[in-house]
């Protein structure tokens, strides 16, 4: 790849998410090893990591053991690529994901992206509603004793 990637190319990445377990693992395929990401806020799930391992290990091992299977499956109805430097924006929204105890987890994220010239995601910032996520998923992790009350 000569240039930074269309946006066809990023929507086909993303819909990785929507054949959650598997689609999920190859979603990570498109992630640099040495990812700067950061999942913003001032909650238990935010943070800063800064490889493709400490991320994936930090978060989404950890939030797939609190839903339901198939698992966290997004759509990602809006792309918007800047091709001169790399940069996206992904609006992706939860589709038909519940915890394990039956709760309905219907989240809408923003994640920024830069990528290189190699197809992969070097750079992220994921926007969500923070107090859904403590209040659902947060709350499972108390149900299955996994977190503090």
């Amino acid at each position: 790849m000569s240039q930074y990637p269309t946006r066809e190319y990023i929507a086909d990445v993303f819909a990785n998410f929507y054949d959650p377990p598997e689609g999920t693992k190859k979603f990570f395929d498109y992630v640099d090893d040495n990812v700067h990401w950061q999942v913003t806020g001032q909650h238990r799930f935010s943070g800063t990591w800064t490889t493709k391992e400490d991320y994936y290990n930090a978060t989404w091992a950890n939030i797939n053991k609190l839903l339901q299977p198939p698992g966290y499956k997004l759509a990602s109805p809006t792309i918007i690529v800047d091709a001169e430097t790399g940069w996206s924006v992904i609006e992706m929204k939860t589709v038909d994901v519940k915890t394990n105890a039956g709760v309905p987890y219907d989240q809408h994220y923003s994640w920024h992206c830069r990528w290189n010239t190699e197809g992969k995601i070097v750079e992220a910032k994921a926007f969500l509603d923070a107090d859904h996520l403590e209040k659902v998923l947060g709350g499972e992790q108390k149900r299955l004793g996994l977190a503090a009350e």
